[in-house]
């Protein structure tokens, strides 16, 4: 005998939607048994971009019903949690049935046999439907083993029986594996993240002597160590010190301590007031750097080879720019008297008399203090290579293009790296080890990646869904 209804069978296949992140969508097929001894195959059910599901399926009743009674399927989908959605009914009709039908319409009697959307067609007749779904509405149908049933009930002229529930087939969800992937960063080294926030630290490509044209105040990220007058001693609780003297040795500690980068030269700069005799203030200056130098080596191993210290003598460049800027009384005759006297022993007692000194008792009240400062100006750095960066951003290039084969033994090649774990593991995934790249991708999870947190918790969910696909088969 015939099945009254036809009962699917399922296959797998896939379809490509986007070529640069390789995602898959499962496709679940319906094959359907013919009412004939051959079989006809049904058209697919596809997940479409993770938020609603076609299905596409048919339903069929064979004419050994009988002619005078009806057949009412309702495609009905569950779940093992208790979640139905009943889809629109078919009628499957006899020939005699159809004219009783016909005639209760005439008088205008219901017809419990139909309800709204649904269709009503002869016995042998094979019924398509073709419905879409929204995770939205429906998100049950997203998670565990789906059934595809259809409810069917028997009906006459006078009686309506239940009949035997046909299995149409069952589905699983799985979720696409959508790789997360980054570059990571390339000859950066900790100066290169350092230098983002901290401007004194700067590329060996950016070094520039000192001369003393350069405004040092005014450049971007120079740092200063004041020194009270005429005295050379580092002095950790004069002025602003403490945060200047903790940030240097913080700076140069880190940058040492790094693999990735080479410090290549540190540049200080000594300067002295105006306030005294020219060679005084220039050996005040030399001593001012050198104390410097010496407060960072006690901290930081670092090389005398390093410094670059540099006697800047009185900063008579630091103080015409402060009181070019400065808004009060005799600025016009100061900066004259500075672009006019060569002599700077001279230039000093010009500046002291003028004006009966109320000037200069400005600048020593406001400016001069200022002058006494050694000037930590620079950090110059260098990369060292970072050939592992390299290999590791290739390799991403190779997996966002879909070449897996090509990107795995890259990656095993710098397997050692800590960066390369997330990459690795995208590789292995798509590469068909899976417990290999759960394993990298919760070594990488562990330490703090969120991308490869991301990557387990897709690569989990979609191996468990596989094997509840597997189970179904």
């Amino acid at each position: 005998m015939i099945s009254p209804c036809l009962v699917c069978k399922k296959r797998k296949g896939f379809f490509s939607l986007n070529l640069a992140m390789r995602v898959y969508f499962t496709i679940l097929s319906l094959f359907v048994a013919a009412l004939s001894a051959s079989a006809r195959r049904a058209v697919e059910a596809k997940w479409i971009d993770s938020t609603s599901v076609r299905l596409v399926f048919v339903l069929a009743e064979d004419g050994t019903v009988g002619s005078d009674y009806a057949v009412t399927s309702v495609p009905t989908l569950t779940n093992g949690s208790g979640d139905t959605l009943r889809l629109s009914p078919t009628v499957f009709r006899g020939r005699r049935n159809l004219r009783y039908a016909e005639r209760q319409r005439y008088y205008g009697l219901d017809d419990a046999d139909m309800t709204a959307g649904g269709r009503e067609v002869m016995l042998d007749s094979v019924v398509s439907y073709d419905v879409t779904l929204s995770r939205a509405d429906y998100p049950w149908l997203w998670h565990g083993v789906v059934s595809l049933d259809a409810d069917r009930t028997k009906s006459g002229c006078c009686d309506v029986m239940p009949a035997t529930r046909c299995h149409v087939g069952r589905f699983v969800y799985v979720p696409p594996f959508v790789p997360v992937l980054a570059y990571v960063p390339d000859n950066t080294g900790k100066a290169g993240e350092l230098e983002r926030d901290n401007p004194v630290l700067q590329h060996i490509s950016k070094y520039r002597p000192y001369d003393d044209t350069r405004i040092l105040r005014k450049e971007k990220g120079a740092l200063y160590v004041h020194f009270p007058l005429d005295k050379s001693v580092i002095r950790h609780d004069f002025r602003d010190n403490a945060p200047t003297l903790d940030r240097i040795v913080g700076i140069t500690r880190d940058i040492m301590g790094d693999t990735t980068s080479s410090v290549k030269i540190i540049q200080i700069i000594g300067l002295a007031s105006v306030e005294g005799s020219v060679r005084h203030n220039r050996d005040l200056a030399g001593r001012r750097a050198m104390a410097l130098k010496d407060y960072i080596q006690r901290r930081v191993d670092t090389p005398d080879s390093l410094y670059e210290c540099v006697n800047g003598g009185e900063a008579w460049t630091e103080l015409r720019d402060q009181i070019a800027d400065g808004d009060f009384d005799g600025r016009d005759a100061l900066l004259r008297i500075i672009d006019t006297e060569p002599d700077l022993n001279r230039r000093e007692r010009l500046i002291r008399r003028l004006d009966g000194g109320r000037p200069y008792a400005y600048l020593r009240d406001n400016v001069l203090s200022d002058q006494r400062n050694s000037g930590y100006l620079r950090i110059y750095y260098d990369y060292v290579p970072d050939t592992n960066a390299r290999m590791i951003n290739e390799a991403t290039d190779m997996l966002r293009s879909g070449r897996y084969d090509e990107a795995l033994p890259r990656l095993l090649a710098v397997k050692a790296d800590p960066r390369s774990w997330n990459a690795l593991g995208v590789a292995l995934y798509m590469t068909g080890d899976e417990v290999s790249a759960f394993n990298y991708f919760r070594r990488a999870a562990d330490c703090g990646n969120t991308r490869a947190k991301e990557n387990l918790r897709q690569a989990e969910a979609t191996t468990n869904a596989k094997k509840l696909e597997e189970g179904i088969r």
